[in-house]
């Protein structure tokens, strides 16, 4: 057993390596080896029954302590899971509680790794006695699925799966009747793309378009390797590219992304196609999200911005939420300006749209200077951008700023109104 689990090790240590290489975030790695016999007896007796000789032998030779956890960059557009996680110690086994004390009374389940939501990874000790079958059990369905005929299959199973999981949908696209079915047609695809994405070289991929948009799809096109790659190409050829992956698409999700990457990549080349997103029948189904997200990237300012408010035309009132989700793409200081007369209360979504619009000094004076809705907003808009270490662009009267601070704190009403003009008089004299 001690050479398989130095075997498993090995494993672990050369993916987890691979898969750093490549941007992907390794934020758990460890792996303690044996542990002392009086350790094991007190787990025991904490239990209240033996463990099962394997998991025993597999703790005592060279895995006493396992817990790993990577996870994809963000940008990186995954199949299946954007994960992988596994786990086990002496102080994680224990008793679950499934909220039905007959079942907890039965001791027929032993945690040995709960995942962050809150699903359980468990032996089932009515099957083999020395190594006992893996079950998952997720926290909102109530469900076991099985995973493994035994703790060492598992390990096997889920190592050549890149540690997929510990949440019960992760687990699921691979799962069949005997638990995770590694030669299965999702888990092929699943190892067929996370070979490509650990593999492919930016030199490699520059090479052929197809190839160049799998890399973007892994890692980001916002690269200067991969905006010189991209120019080698036709802007249209690489349009079209990107159209013909987004006709294979069927999930509303994966479509934005593929629209999100024709904005970054086809940009201002792509700007008759999006309009043509405008008209009454477009060529393709896009959600409002993605086609102003089109309009910011690839139309000019003004246009993109004139279509995206027309939508809002005919309505009295609007949210701010709705208006950030739309607006913010741009960063444009005319969205400020068209946001005066349409600012209220609740002012949630007003703010970040306000912070996230290139605003000037002389805006948040005119709006520190406004109504109460408007100073409300700006002044957790200058809240929010102190707090990422950035500031309204020009150069702030400060004794302008000061006096309408002031004036908003003695105004306030609420204890937290004074307490937000107080905080961005405190951030004004610390930024230079």
């Amino acid at each position: 057993m001690r050479e398989r689990v130095k075997g498993w090790i090995g494993r672990w240590d050369t993916l987890l390596k691979r898969l750093e290489a490549q941007g992907a975030t390794v934020c758990v790695r460890g792996v303690e080896p044996d542990v002392d016999e009086e350790h094991v007896r007190e787990t025991e007796t904490r239990l209240g029954i033996g463990l099962p000789s394997t998991v025993r032998q597999i703790i005592a030779e060279g895995a006493g302590k396992v817990a790993i956890y990577w996870y994809f960059d963000k940008e990186t557009w995954s199949p299946f899971a954007s994960s992988g996680e596994l786990g086990w110690s002496l102080d994680a086994f224990e008793w679950p509680y499934f909220g039905d004390d007959e079942l907890e009374e039965e001791k027929r389940y032993l945690v040995f790794h709960v995942a962050g939501n809150g699903d359980y990874v468990l032996l089932d000790l009515e099957g083999d006695p020395d190594d006992p079958p893996v079950v998952n059990w997720g926290h909102e369905t109530v469900e076991f699925q099985r995973l493994a005929p035994s703790f060492t299959e598992f390990v096997e199973r889920v190592t050549e799966l890149a540690f997929v999981g510990a949440e019960e949908w992760e687990y699921e696209p691979f799962c069949g009747p005997d638990g995770l079915d590694v030669e299965g047609p999702e888990a092929k695809a699943w190892k067929a793309w996370l070979d490509r994405y650990l593999t492919l070289t930016l030199e490699e991929a520059a090479k052929e378009l197809p190839l160049l948009l799998d890399y973007i799809t892994f890692h980001k096109a916002e690269n200067e390797g991969v905006r010189e790659a991209l120019a080698r190409y036709e802007p249209a050829d690489v349009l079209d590219a990107w159209l013909s992956r987004l006709e294979e698409e069927t999930h509303p999700a994966n479509r934005d992304r593929v629209l999100g990457y024709i904005g970054g990549t086809v940009g201002e080349a792509a700007a008759d196609w999006v309009r043509s997103l405008w008209s009454d029948q477009p060529p393709v189904e896009v959600s409002n999200d993605s086609r102003a997200y089109l309009s910011a990237s690839c139309l000019p300012e003004r246009e993109g911005l004139e279509r995206v408010l027309a939508q809002w035309a005919h309505l009295s009132k609007i949210d701010g939420y709705s208006a950030n989700r739309l607006l913010w793409y741009f960063h444009s200081r005319d969205v400020i300006r068209w946001m005066e007369s349409r600012v209220s209360f609740p002012f949630g979504g007003w703010d970040s749209l306000f912070a996230s619009s290139a605003p000037h000094w002389e805006d948040v004076c005119r709006w520190l200077d406004g109504h109460e809705a408007m100073r409300q907003t700006v002044l957790s808009a200058l809240g929010q951008l102190f707090a990422k270490g950035e500031a309204p662009e020009g150069e702030p009267d400060r004794g302008e700023i000061l006096r309408l601070l002031d004036k908003a704190e003695q105004e306030g009403v609420l204890k937290k109104e004074k307490e937000a003009a107080r905080q961005v008089m405190a951030h004004l004299a610390d930024w230079r």
